[in-house]
This record gives C-alpha cells, structure tokens and sequence, in this order.
C-alpha cells in the first residue's frame, strides 16, 4: 500500500443491507475532517499480594466510533441519507475510500467499509466568519470494519 494524503480520499453511505460489499454507496459530500476510528480492546488489571506486580489482559473490544466534520450542504444527497439513517435503529453500510491507489488513479484505492449506526447529525454554528457546519456520529457495530487494500 502506497502513502497517500488524505485530500481526496471520501466517505460513502450505503443501504441497511445484510452484505457491506456491493451496495449502492452514496457519496456524502463538503467532509472536512474524518476523525479516528478504529479497534481499542478493553484492560484488565489484576493485582494479587503475592506478585506485587499489576498483570494486565485484554478484555472485550470496540470498533469505535466516527465523528465526521462535515460542511453543512442541504442540497448534497449524502447528508440527506445520513439524516434519514439518523432517524432508524438500523445499521447503514459505509465505504471509505482512501487516495492511495498505487496507479496514480482513483480507480484501485484502499477501501474501509464497515456497519454502523448513525447516532446523530448536529449543526455547528461558528461566529461572523464561519461557514456552517455539521457533525455526523456514527457507532461502529464491532466486528464489521473490512479492509482492502490498494491494487
């Protein structure tokens, strides 16, 4: 997998379908910041008088969750099936696509895709020189983050 920037790269929401690959994604548009995501097990620690030593384990884990920064765009059809998916208890298919294909294209990327729930999608207003925004949180259901890499 090549290096890549993250200028280019694009976050997409698909159906509530069982199967994250294929899907009709929809791109949602104006995102100005991902956030992190990603797998954190839990720490177990266990103290015992006879080691005096702390050992630790890992315990359950959980895949995360997104918080997309996003510029707020009524009229982009991305936004409005967040909104849409804000309002359902079901898990929506999401694809990211990273700009890193090794072709020097957009053709051949790494892809993420993952289930998640979207828990909300707030407005942001800033002072006199801002735009205004939105954030997008998404709940990562555990155990469905897929990754693919570059061709």
């Amino acid at each position: 997998m090549a290096i890549g920037p993250t200028a280019g790269s694009t976050i997409s929401i698909g159906t509530s379908e069982t199967v994250a690959s294929p899907d009709d994604y929809i791109l949602i548009g104006e995102v100005s910041d991902f956030g992190a995501f990603g797998r954190v097990y839990q720490e177990i620690k266990v103290d015992t008088v006879g080691t005096r030593g702390t050992r630790k384990f890992k315990g359950t884990y959980d895949d995360g969750n997104v918080t997309l920064k996003v510029v707020r765009d009524p009229s982009d059809v991305g936004q409005a099936a967040a909104i849409v998916a804000r309002d359902s208890d079901a898990d929506y298919n999401f694809k990211i696509a990273l700009n890193d294909d090794e072709t020097g294209g957009f053709s051949n990327p790494t892809t993420v895709t993952f289930k998640a729930k979207v828990m909300s999608y707030t407005l942001e207003m800033g002072g006199p020189n801002s735009v205004v925004m939105a954030t997008i949180a998404l709940a990562i259901k555990s155990g469905t983050i897929a990754e693919t890499a570059a061709a």
